[in-house]
């Protein structure tokens, strides 16, 4: 096995992940996400976590119209747990003016995010996300 998802594993990740918030919800796809990281995550860590987000990054550039930062999240969150590494999915958002941001969390840490930028977002309790 590879130390990071393929093209095609990251783009079909994005295409699932889309599928799953535009047709299920917020909520489903949470359920649907921590479901399958269950299922899969269950060996050592393989690669860096790095190397997996990048992976969706390149594939979500290419999908057709615009892969969010929630989707691309949820497909990281996902193929981190399923090459085994301790992820978490997190939702933050910024009061004023109000956006709102996706992002996992590899050990604590945000992976392939600028952590100045971060610092404006109020993260959900963990159990939310």
């Amino acid at each position: 096995m590879r130390d990071r998802p393929g093209f095609a594993t990251a783009f079909l990740a994005v295409s699932l992940s889309r599928l799953t918030l535009r047709f299920g919800g917020f909520k489903r796809a949470l359920r649907w996400s921590r479901w399958i990281a269950q299922r899969l995550g269950r060996h050592a860590p393989r690669g860096t976590a790095e190397g997996v987000v990048r992976s969706v990054t390149v594939a979500a550039a290419f999908f057709p119209g615009r892969a969010i930062c929630l989707e691309q999240s949820v497909a990281s969150y996902v193929l981190l747990r399923r090459y085994g590494h301790p992820a978490d999915l997190r939702v933050g958002v910024q009061p004023y003016p109000f956006r709102a941001h996706a992002w996992v969390e590899v050990n604590g840490g945000p992976v392939l995010e600028n952590e100045d930028d971060l610092v404006k977002f109020l993260p959900f309790p963990e159990v939310f996300a």
